[in-house]
């Protein structure tokens, strides 16, 4: 390859990763997209840990919270009772959200099931008819190569509706167990036919977390895996990612995408597998465009039997689906304090993240392991919508304000939201428009720009006789500025770029 070959390969490379807005799309800036967001001053990152009930526990609450599991066990003779496990997949679809979920029946058989909802809150298991269990098919098992149930004990689910062959249009990647980590394909999510490949994952023993489409590929994390640990016989968990091009072929090689254990030069405590801080089941992903959010599971334990371990979950973001980053290390998005019905402190992430509303839905159950008749079912955190995380203007610092990363327009016309609160009259912000050289464009900053003084998930941004970014035919970098006698008031939890035609 030539060194002018390589330079364009670079640039090309380069261009691909900018956050862009078009009609129809959205660049999101969360605070704690370090790559999105990378210039700030006097600013302070918080990140903001779910409500997992209506009553505050010392991390929040949510009023309308059920404070209880959506989707609990079946009842006896069910294929998901005595428990429900949701390393699974919620997607929303045609109005609707969907469920894969994981059941442990009376025989300790692992087995897919589905599940629907209008809200996310309250699940129907529908009489799918699908496949015979205890002697009838009254029952939410999905059918597996026309034969019978589906074995699986990790659950995860594309749906490319966009996909030429129409059996192929919903995508499944479960997980068996360690060593037959397998891919499958459906019309309609309910009827599935195994991947002529499987099992896709070969001698990893990798079992498996989050799954994604990204720029063309598509992509698998999860803990274990073909990397080995840098000092010979320890064997912490850490997150990998494998690579396809076609869903049914699958890298032997992976990346280490995110650990927690100590490596050299810091020392190990000691060579035993289940002791320490590590990466449980790799990361679930939620795709925001120009960023992709991960939760991850967050094991720790000071022993090195894990019926003592605990299990929260971390947040960490990518911009390629490969490299993971932790804004703020070890702290719990969803922390796994006891709930009301007794759980265990240890949380199984699912992939399913949604705005449904004012709120930000994610789901999750109970790893149960040291009592094994304990409560488990699906969970739900809640935040309020996109408010995972804020920046706030330190005390007594003057100038507070942040700006983006070069964000391409690919439409004539775009318009600005923030996602604040706090705002009042003594309490603004002020957001301008910058070139990708830093300078003000003329109309969109100083003066020109009004502040917002209105708390607001969504609140647009105006400027003097203007709503919209009108004539601009270059990358735009967004400023937020804190102003007003006490600025440190007011937290900023996103700012939205939407391109309109």
């Amino acid at each position: 390859m030539t060194l002018r070959t390589m330079v364009a390969v670079f640039i090309g490379f380069a261009l691909c990763l900018q956050p862009s807005a078009g009609a129809g799309k959205e660049t999101v800036l969360f605070p704690f997209d370090d790559y999105t967001v990378p210039f700030s001053k006097g600013l302070v990152l918080e990140l903001v840990p779910g409500k997992k009930g209506a009553v505050n526990t010392g991390h929040g609450n949510d009023p309308l919270h059920p404070s209880k599991p959506v989707v609990p066990p079946g009842k006896p003779g069910d294929p998901d009772h005595p428990r429900v496990y949701y390393y699974g997949t919620v997607l929303k679809i045609d109005g609707e959200y969907r469920m894969w979920y994981s059941g442990w029946d009376k025989d300790r058989k692992r087995q897919v099931l589905y599940a629907v909802s209008r809200d996310g809150v309250r699940w129907d298991k529908p009489d799918l008819g699908l496949v015979e269990y205890n002697g009838n098919r009254q029952n939410n098992l999905v059918l597996s190569n026309g034969e019978g149930p589906m074995k699986g004990v990790f659950v995860l689910v594309l749906h490319e509706p966009d996909d030429p062959d129409p059996d192929r249009r919903f995508k499944m990647v479960r997980e068996e167990h360690p060593r037959a980590i397998m891919a499958a394909y459906s019309p309609d999510g309910l009827r599935w036919t195994d991947s002529p490949n499987n099992p896709i994952i070969k001698s990893s023993g990798m079992e498996t977390g989050g799954l994604i489409r990204f720029n063309g590929l598509y992509y698998l994390n999860g803990q274990g895996g073909p990397i080995p640990h840098p000092v010979p016989k320890a064997r912490n968990r850490i997150m990998i990612t494998f690579v396809s091009h076609d869903f049914d072929h699958w890298s032997d090689a992976a990346h280490l995408s995110f650990r927690r254990d100590p490596i050299p030069p810091r020392p190990l405590n000691d060579f035993e597998i289940h002791r320490g801080a590590q990466v449980h089941m790799g990361a679930s992903l939620w795709n925001r465009g120009n960023v992709i959010i991960g939760f991850y599971g967050q094991y720790d334990n000071q022993t090195n039997d894990r019926r003592y371990s605990t299990c929260d979950l971390g947040l960490v973001v990518s911009h390629d689906a490969i490299h993971f980053k932790e804004p703020i290390p070890d702290f719990k998005i969803v922390p796994s304090y006891e709930e009301p019905d007794g759980a265990e402190p240890r949380l199984l992430q699912g992939q399913g993240f949604e705005n449904i509303g004012d709120r930000t839905f994610f789901w999750y159950s109970i790893w149960v392991a040291f009592n094994p008749e304990g409560p488990s079912g699906v969970r739900l955190a809640t935040w309020g919508r996109d408010r995972l995380g804020y920046f706030a203007a330190a005390p007594r610092t003057e100038g507070a304000h942040f700006f983006s990363s070069p964000i391409e327009l690919d439409s004539p016309q775009a318009e600005i939201y923030v996602n604040a609160s706090g705002l009042s009259e003594k309490s603004q912000l002020r957001v301008e428009v910058l070139d990708h050289r830093l300078r003000p464009l003329p109309g969109y900053s100083g003066d020109a720009s009004i502040p917002l003084r209105e708390p607001g998930l969504r609140q647009r941004v105006t400027w003097r006789g203007k709503d919209q970014l009108a004539g601009v035919d270059e990358p735009i970098r967004v400023r937020v500025n804190w102003e007003g006698i006490y600025p440190e008031d007011a937290r900023l939890y996103a700012v939205y770029v939407v391109g309109s035609e």
